[in-house]
């Protein structure tokens, strides 16, 4: 198939947003597909390629490699001002009206980047379908302006909460303007019953992937903090748990690495830690690096945020092979897809949860993982779902 992907954080983006469409992109063109990424320029300053070295591109392009174009935003200076928190409250809220309601979205500077190149795509690559991914609704609006000109369906990705992303009195407003894709495709049964509230039509629930890594015996009883922590009072909460362990075990040998963009924060947040344990804070680490340390951990520990239905995370972690612990709480649907592939996680409502699952963790003992159920998880077996999705919508069938 000939497809456009759409997603506005570029593959090299140190985020985790940047993450699921191209790691799609990229497995479905080891498949034997030609896809475009259509993506924001990264760093956003970087300049955007000419609309003539596009067509030229495109015309020698070898179809066994992704093509990603990187478009740079242009205008909508308000909007730009208002996404980053400046002028007063109301000049904001009013921005960000119009921004929804007139523009599509907030992010109307990076689609008028991209839309410029959309009659050289039709022209030159004629795509069949198209997916784009809901970080914002511009890449929405987008996939619907693509779709008309090139005459084929598009697919909704759906992996971001809605209610918490749509500001109040223009959700169902919003919801409304996207009820023409194809098919949906969502991040989780947890995304699912979300969209449902919002969208009608046929959806497919669609896991992201995961890199395979094998768990590995570390010397040092190792702590690792993977991702955003959210909240700094959960932080502090959980560091109140590890320290109550900490200082009442005799253990020696420990260290606590934290792999995220969040380092000052949790290094201060963690220096009642300092004397029981090793500190190490290594920012934001490249997917292999990060696979192969929480594959060394001898526990995982994250913070749950409320607002994600579903996190990323948790899959990594499982597919680590290591046992987890998620404070203050978890979906049930993470802690059973933990149980059916063997994983222990340990879900910790206050400080004293976290220091019995240390005691159990420190015990060890535990089953190895399921290796059928493992097969799952890697990009490429997640990608034959969202191959036969965007096959069916193809061929006309939701």
């Amino acid at each position: 198939m000939r497809a456009v992907f759409i997603n506005q954080c570029h593959p090299e983006m140190p985020h985790v947003c940047s993450l699921r469409v191209g790691r799609f992109a990229e497995a479905l063109v080891a498949s034997g597909h030609e896809i475009i990424l259509l993506v924001e320029t990264y760093p956003r300053d970087a300049p955007s390629p000419s609309l003539d070295s596009v067509a030229s591109e495109l015309a020698t392009h070898d179809w066994s490699k992704l093509f990603i174009l990187p478009c740079r935003s242009a205008g909508f200076v308000k909007a730009q001002r208002a996404r980053m928190g400046r002028g007063n409250a109301l000049g904001r809220y009013a921005t960000i009206a119009k921004s929804f309601v007139v523009d599509g979205g907030m992010f109307a500077d990076w689609r008028t980047g991209a839309e410029v190149y959309f009659d050289i795509i039709v022209k030159a690559f004629s795509p069949e379908v198209i997916w784009a991914t809901f970080g914002n609704t511009d890449t929405w609006t987008m996939a619907q302006k693509l779709s008309e000109k090139a005459n084929c369906p598009w697919v909704a990705d759906f992996k971001d909460n809605w209610n918490a992303f749509i500001p109040d009195g223009l959700k169902h407003l919003m919801a409304r303007r996207f009820r023409d894709p194809a098919h949906m495709t969502v991040l989780s049964k947890n995304h699912l019953d979300e969209a449902h509230r919002w969208f009608g039509g046929a959806k497919t629930v669609l896991y992201s992937g995961v890199d395979p890594s094998t768990a590995t015996e570390n010397p040092a009883f190792r702590i690792v903090i993977t991702g955003s922590v959210y909240d700094e009072n959960r932080l502090a909460q959980l560091v109140c748990g590890l320290h109550d362990w900490l200082s009442a075990t005799a253990k020696q040998n420990m260290e606590l690495c934290y792999a995220g963009n969040e380092s000052e924060l949790v290094e201060r947040v963690t220096a009642p830690l300092e004397e029981y344990c090793q500190r190490q804070f290594l920012g934001y680490i490249g997917l292999n690096e990060l696979a192969a340390l929480q594959a060394s951990a001898t526990a995982n520990v994250y913070i749950h945020n409320n607002r994600c239905l579903f996190h990323h995370k948790a899959l990594e972690l499982i597919a680590a092979g290591r046992p987890i612990l998620s404070y203050p709480d978890e979906t049930q649907e993470t802690s059973a897809m933990a149980a059916e592939v063997g994983c222990a996680l340990f879900v910790c409502q206050d400080r004293n949860d976290i220091a019995d699952a240390m005691d159990v963790i420190v015990a060890g003992n535990f089953p190895a993982l399921d290796p059928e159920v493992l097969a799952r998880f890697p990009w490429e077996a997640r990608a034959k779902t969202l191959e036969t999705v965007l096959s069916r919508a193809i061929g006309g069938d939701r």
